[in-house]
């Protein structure tokens, strides 16, 4: 799957996570906005960590290297 494919999953995912949020744990403005932060946040950074070693196996910084004895 593509870049772009696997981003609109984690932010429907997201989204999800937020309604659920909203139906489940309704117990004030406050408390609800702290919630949505911290699933946001969290979406935000499961993405991040996935899209950094996505992107880091395309262009890798270390080449193996092959010893002629083998």
């Amino acid at each position: 799957m593509g870049f772009l494919v696997t981003s609109l999953i984690f932010a429907v995912i997201g989204v999800i996570a937020c309604f659920c949020t909203l139906i489940c744990c309704n117990r004030g403005a406050s408390t609800n906005l702290f919630h949505l932060t911290l699933i946001i946040t969290a979406t935000i950074c499961c993405w991040m960590m996935w899209a950094i070693v996505y992107l880091a196996q395309m262009k890798p910084l270390i080449v193996p290297i092959l010893n002629d004895s083998e």
